[in-house]
């Protein structure tokens, strides 16, 4: 039996015949994640994350940040330091931060691995369609919740898990061979509350807003 990555409390197995894998379901707060058997290795996920076409050249991809930025972040925080944790081969999102204004840096693991951003505090921190490919998310999100200055904000994007069974083993999110986790609203609940962050916003599908109380 594996203990839920959250919030520890028992799991039960969950057997993916379509995909082969087996998913372990929190029994506390839904968290979902794949048994380690199917996590791909640090050289096999950088390989499949080099297929992805994310530019600024697609306009299709552009549009889907605009968006986010305009529920999470247009509305809460004006200017500031940013980081954009997990940008990809393309940082798109980091761009659209700076044309706002922001003091903008960006992060990620393989293709621009500078350690250096975790020296800073930010006013804001986006991390969109990352969080599923953690192997362990309470460690990042409080990570990144020290990071905040007081009065910051964490801006997260990633699909929630459907809570029936039977739907979800038919859910094409989980068929991403490097998404490894999937969210609920309590699981999401409990990781604002281990990090210290209070959780402000939600449109109950794929964007979730966390604020750091001024001292």
């Amino acid at each position: 039996m594996k203990n839920c990555l959250i919030c520890n409390a028992n799991t039960v197995a969950l057997y993916d015949r379509e995909i082969k894998v087996t998913h372990h379901v929190c029994e506390k707060c839904g968290f979902t994640f794949k048994d380690e058997a199917a996590v791909k290795s640090p050289e096999e996920e950088h390989a499949l994350y080099k297929n992805h076409q994310n530019t600024m050249e697609n306009e299709g991809y552009v549009a889907m940040f605009e968006k986010f930025l305009a529920a999470t972040v247009d509305p809460y925080v004006k200017a500031g330091r940013a980081l954009d944790f997990g940008s990809g081969p393309g940082p798109v999102l980091y761009e659209l931060l700076k044309r706002r204004g922001f003091q903008s840096n960006h992060y990620d693991p393989y293709f621009n691995p500078d350690q250096s951003i975790f020296e800073k505090s930010y006013d804001l921190i986006t991390s969109t369609e990352v969080f599923e490919h953690l192997s362990d998310p309470l460690k990042a999100f409080k990570r990144l919740a020290t990071m905040l200055k007081p009065g910051g904000h964490l801006a997260i994007m990633t699909s929630l898990r459907p809570k029936d069974d039977d739907a979800f083993l038919t859910w094409w999110y989980r068929r991403d061979q490097t998404h490894i986790g999937f969210f609920t609203e309590p699981a999401f609940t409990i990781l604002s509350n281990e990090g210290g962050l209070r959780f402000i916003y939600t449109n109950h599908k794929n964007y979730f807003l966390f604020k750091k109380e001024s001292e």
